[in-house]
């Protein structure tokens, strides 16, 4: 892409995450970003952040009420099903909840998640001085910045659109800051999840390139021992901010699992469950409606979607990248056989590795690796297959019914 050639490279890391820092921190998510190579943190920052927080959430109560109270809007949701409408009300309050859960538990950790990026900082710079590593910090906000453009494309034309298309193009006063409100809002937990995803991509990058510096042809004679320790150091300290990141994001991943497994579930309800009401109905209006609102609702649907299937393969290839570090430290002994030190150092590997058993997780059970996916998959498509064969009993119920009634109008009762 040609923008890219205007976009200066990174020079350290924190100049390749300052993107999705400054992001998250405008959407209230965080109370640092990125400044003079370094990352800053202070009660104004905090206070700024929360108060955009406050501000979004404010705004989206008071934009509802006034949309709410407008003639045609009261219109435009007698014609929606009263389910349909449960969801919507159940959504923005999950939303709203989950945002400021997202909020303060991102405040509360914020010295430990400074702490995280500037371990990763002392690890790259290690890796340049001591190995002559080679970072490649391009690659990684290029991508960070395909993936927001994308993202950001989609969903704010598809809120902006949606709620536009609900008013018929009136009370734009009121529409758009309600649509700003509700991307702030949702846009904030999704976020968070996309960072989780990056930090567990760079601590594999980090596991990679150690396992091309960790081969015997590589390991040069002199200060064998010293570049040895400092490699297992290293590999244990990438290990260490595994935990570090499980305690920052627990709670937040854990209430984002739920908030996406209730969203996803009620709009493929929505979207194939009540595909038939639209293809039946004979009212114009509501089958414009109808269309608009599964159009909408399939595209807000892909961020919590890619989130739920690509975040667990980022988590488990960075676990594989980390234990596949460990296998070729637990070599050392058969590639320089006969040093006592370098079997001690061994030794001591295999005894912290069946110490600790990391894993990246959610919550404080939930393990993210790949089998969520199935897990995730599975539990979506059966509640399901229980909401539409409960929407079609009612249905069959409705359908008796107005035979009677007509049964009843034929004979004369």
């Amino acid at each position: 892409m040609a923008i890219f050639y205007f976009i200066r490279e990174p020079g350290s890391l924190y100049e390749c995450v300052t993107l999705i820092s400054r992001v998250q921190f405008v959407m209230g998510c965080t109370g640092f970003f990125e400044r003079g190579g370094r990352f800053v943190s202070n009660k104004w920052t905090r206070l700024y952040s929360l108060s955009c927080a406050c501000l979004a959430l404010v705004g989206l109560s008071a934009t509802i009420y006034a949309l709410v109270r407008t003639e045609l809007m009261r219109e435009r949701m007698q014609q929606l099903d009263k389910l349909v409408l449960s969801i919507m009300a159940m959504e923005l309050v999950l939303s709203s909840l989950v945002f400021v859960i997202t909020m303060l538990s991102l405040h509360s950790w914020t010295q430990r998640y400074v702490a995280i990026y500037q371990q990763l900082a002392e690890i790259d710079k290690q890796l340049i001085v001591d190995f002559g590593a080679r970072m490649n910090y391009g690659k990684v906000l290029r991508k960070h910045i395909v993936v927001l453009s994308t993202v950001a494309v989609l969903y704010l034309g598809a809120v902006n659109m949606g709620l536009a298309r609900l008013a018929e193009g009136h009370h734009l006063e009121i529409v758009v800051p309600a649509a700003l409100c509700y991307i702030i809002i949702t846009g904030g937990p999704h976020l968070t999840g996309f960072v989780h995803m990056s930090l567990a991509e760079l601590l594999g990058i980090r596991f990679r390139l150690l396992q091309q510096i960790l081969q015997p042809q590589r390991l040069l004679k002199p200060q064998l021992e010293r570049r040895l320790r400092s490699l297992v150091d290293m590999v244990k300290q990438l290990h260490y901010l595994i935990m570090d990141i499980n305690d920052v994001y627990n709670l937040t991943l854990w209430c984002a699992m739920a908030h996406d497994f209730t969203l996803s579930t009620s709009e493929l309800y929505i979207i194939f469950g009540r595909s038939s009401d639209i293809s039946d109905s004979n009212q114009d209006v509501g089958e414009t409606m109808g269309v608009m609102l599964m159009a909408f609702l399939s595209i807000c649907m892909l961020v919590p979607v890619y989130k739920m299937l690509i975040a667990p393969v980022y988590c488990s290839r960075s676990i594989e990248e980390g234990r596949k570090c460990l296998h070729l430290l637990e070599q050392l002994d058969n590639w320089f056989p006969g040093n006592p030190a370098i079997k001690q150092l061994v030794e001591s590997i295999m005894r912290w590795r069946l110490q600790y058993k990391i894993e990246y997780t959610s919550g404080r059970s939930t393990v993210l690796d790949k089998t969520v996916i199935t897990l995730y998959t599975s539990i979506v498509c059966n509640y399901l297959l229980v909401l539409i064969s409960f929407a079609m009993t009612q249905q069959l119920g409705e359908q008796v019914e107005q035979q009677k009634v007509a049964l009843q109008d034929w004979i004369g009762i």
